[in-house]
């Protein structure tokens, strides 16, 4: 039985070990091979851009327009020619071109010189000047090119590679240049052919001679990791196995690690295993102590949310004598505490204060940040300030101390009840949803940067007049940053489809309606923040 588990395990780190030399064989032959071929073609392909640009040289670019429309060869076409030929020989180009192509749509292109090589002389037929040749039946991509060149200058070289009519490979590199006239206008091109068949005979001698070294230095590899994986690898997880099951059974060592000599990760596993039943004693005792801590923490979040939920105005009505408006909020945070944040409060008879803020980050640090914003604003608004003083005093004392760079975006407004006029303040807060004249929009004046952040700030303060009938809706960016199983947010566009459906509710129905919406959405995708929503109604 020890034989045949042993055997098992060596076959299968054996096999992963050819597996893998072969794979990394094969990368590394790639790889060189690759490498070997990209200096090559980066060789061919300076060559043939610089005799290109000397060839350039020769030419006009403003006498491709002649040539192109009368098709007639003078001397000076004869010199350019006899110029060109005599490059091509010297440098064993293949042949070299100059072409003026289809200016729309690049379909052609139609030749105004053309030189072959005399060793291509029977393979290569020259074009004569006027000839046009389709550029159908080559790739996209040449086409492409062709144009980027034609239209912006870009310089581009072509491979072509196929085999010969004895079965062996052979292949050119053409590269592509622009031709300018005198005005920097681009009539034609030119672009220059040369034989790559040395290159790929050197590379098809260099991919053989790189592939048996790699297999040798493979089939050595797995010789020797073959010797050493027994000694250092098989037999000491096979002892180690065999205390394992034992202890299992047991509940105590039998000695067998003793035989372990290894100083590596295997040697330490050995030493780790003989304190084994000592460490699991503790950990049990340890989980059992963590086990109440968690159970303790538990009950304490538990106190915490209550303590902030009753901090939270949550009575409806809110004010029972008041029939002049409806009001209603509610927050629903994502963990045990949150760090959203609401209040509203009857400042007289006549003007009421609505806020609503969300504390950056999540859990007790964001709650306890929470409750000292909205006790700071709670307490400067019943003391007759503006929203703009408000919100420049409490951002003062908000970066006092706030060693933790915590910081609220926020939306607090006063309303005169009856006048209607709404002045408010945004500090980095969403914009709120106004229903004015029978339609919702946002009410997206530019926010302030929100409170915490720096000292001294100076807020604008904004003002609105609200009608009879007119809705507001102040709410955190957990309802439009709610998100589905598809990471797609529910967004301003479906919130503000969801808020037409809530014209004739009460303000707790509007709550419940967009909750229904947002719920609807998300499906079962877990609520990953703080959601806060208040509803303000003018009757």
């Amino acid at each position: 039985m020890k034989f045949r588990h042993f055997s098992k395990l060596s076959l299968k780190m054996i096999l992963g070990a050819i597996a893998f030399g072969l794979l990394l064989t094969m990368i590394l032959t790639h790889l060189g091979y690759r490498h070997f071929r990209n200096v090559f073609r980066s060789q061919y392909e300076k060559f043939t851009s610089q005799f290109a640009y000397i060839s350039l040289s020769y030419i006009q670019g403003s006498s491709l327009y002649v040539y192109n429309e009368s098709d007639t060869k003078d001397s000076y076409y004869e010199l350019v020619n006899s110029k060109l030929n005599e490059i091509t020989n010297i440098a064993d180009l293949e042949s070299i071109s100059v072409s003026v192509p289809d200016p729309i749509s690049c379909d052609f292109h139609e030749y105004i010189y053309n030189t072959v090589n005399a060793r291509y002389g029977g393979i290569k037929e020259p074009h004569f000047l006027g000839e046009k040749e389709s550029f159908k039946g080559r790739k996209r991509e040449f086409v492409i090119n062709v144009k980027r060149l034609m239209q912006l200058g870009r310089t581009f070289s072509e491979y072509t590679i196929g085999k010969n009519s004895s079965g062996k490979y052979t292949g050119t590199i053409t590269t592509y240049i622009p031709v300018r006239d005198e005005y920097n206008n681009i009539p034609g091109m030119l672009f220059i052919e040369k034989s790559i068949d040395e290159m790929l005979i050197v590379q098809a001698l260099y991919f053989k001679k790189i592939t048996i070294a790699a297999t040798i230095i493979f089939l050595v590899f797995i010789f020797i990791y073959g010797l050493s994986l027994y000694y250092s690898i098989i037999k000491p997880i096979r002892l180690i196995t065999d205390e394992t099951s034992y202890f299992a059974k047991n509940n105590k060592l039998s000695g067998l690690l003793e035989k372990v000599k290894n100083t590596d990760e295997i040697g330490s596993l050995s030493r780790a295993i003989k304190n084994m039943s000592n460490d699991i004693n503790h950990y049990i005792t340890e989980l059992t102590s963590v086990t109440a801590e968690k159970e303790r923490i538990s009950t304490e979040l538990n106190v915490a949310k209550k303590i902030q939920s009753d901090m939270l105005p949550q009575i409806y009505p809110a004010f029972p004598d008041r029939e002049d408006f409806d009001l209603y909020a509610k927050m629903e945070p994502a963990k045990e505490v949150g760090g959203d944040l609401y209040d509203y409060l009857m400042l007289d008879n006549d003007h009421i204060m609505l806020v609503v803020g969300d504390v950056s980050g999540k859990g007790v640090p964001a709650a306890l940040f929470m409750v000292i914003a909205k006790t700071l604003l709670s307490s400067h608004a019943v003391q007759k300030l503006s929203p703009k003083e408000i919100f420049e005093t409490t951002n003062n004392q908000l970066c006092t101390g706030n060693e933790s760079s915590l910081f609220v975006t926020c939306w607090l407004g006063i309303i005169t009840l009856s006048t209607g006029e709404l002045r408010y303040v945004n500090a980095g807060h969403p914009f709120p949803i106004l229903f004015h004249d029978g339609k919702f929009s946002f009410e997206s004046q530019k926010p302030n940067l929100v409170l915490g952040a720096m000292e001294d700030l100076s807020y604008t303060e904004h003002s609105l007049k609200l009608q009879k009938g007119d809705r507001l809706f102040v709410y955190t960016d957990g309802v439009t940053e709610a998100t589905d199983l598809n990471d797609k947010l529910f967004g301003d566009k479906r919130l503000l489809e969801a808020m037409e459906n809530t014209r004739d509710k009460t303000a707790p129905e509007v709550l419940n309606s967009i909750r229904a919406s947002i719920d609807s959405f998300v499906g079962k995708a877990e609520q990953f923040d703080d959601i806060t929503m208040l509803e303000f109604i003018l009757k």
